[in-house]
């Protein structure tokens, strides 16, 4: 195995800003796409809309600073073998529990 060199700062390229490709520089803004889901429904994203991996980390980012602790997440594979992502935020009403 080759051992790997440390990083040279002098030698590192700087660039401004702007040169930076719009893709890599976008950012989901899970806090506005977690305010639009109303008490009672839920989002579903599939892995062929976008990485529900990152969705997933972001969502919890925001629950770790406090946010949205009522939201839930549940991953599914569909049919046709593509990842689903559920965002869920449920509602106010309480289910009965079943008494046997």
């Amino acid at each position: 195995m080759t051992e790997r060199k440390g990083l040279d700062l002098d030698k590192l390229t700087i660039i401004d800003a702007s040169q930076v490709p719009a893709k890599a520089r976008r950012q989901t803004r899970y806090r506005d796409l977690l305010k639009k889901l109303k008490k009672g429904k839920a989002i579903v994203i599939t892995d062929n809309e976008a990485n529900i991996d990152t969705i997933r980390a972001g969502i919890r980012r925001q629950q770790e600073h406090g946010d949205f602790k009522r939201i839930s997440l549940a991953q599914r594979t569909n049919e046709q073998g593509v990842r689903v992502l559920y965002v869920i935020n449920p509602s106010e009403e309480q289910t009965e529990e079943k008494t046997s």
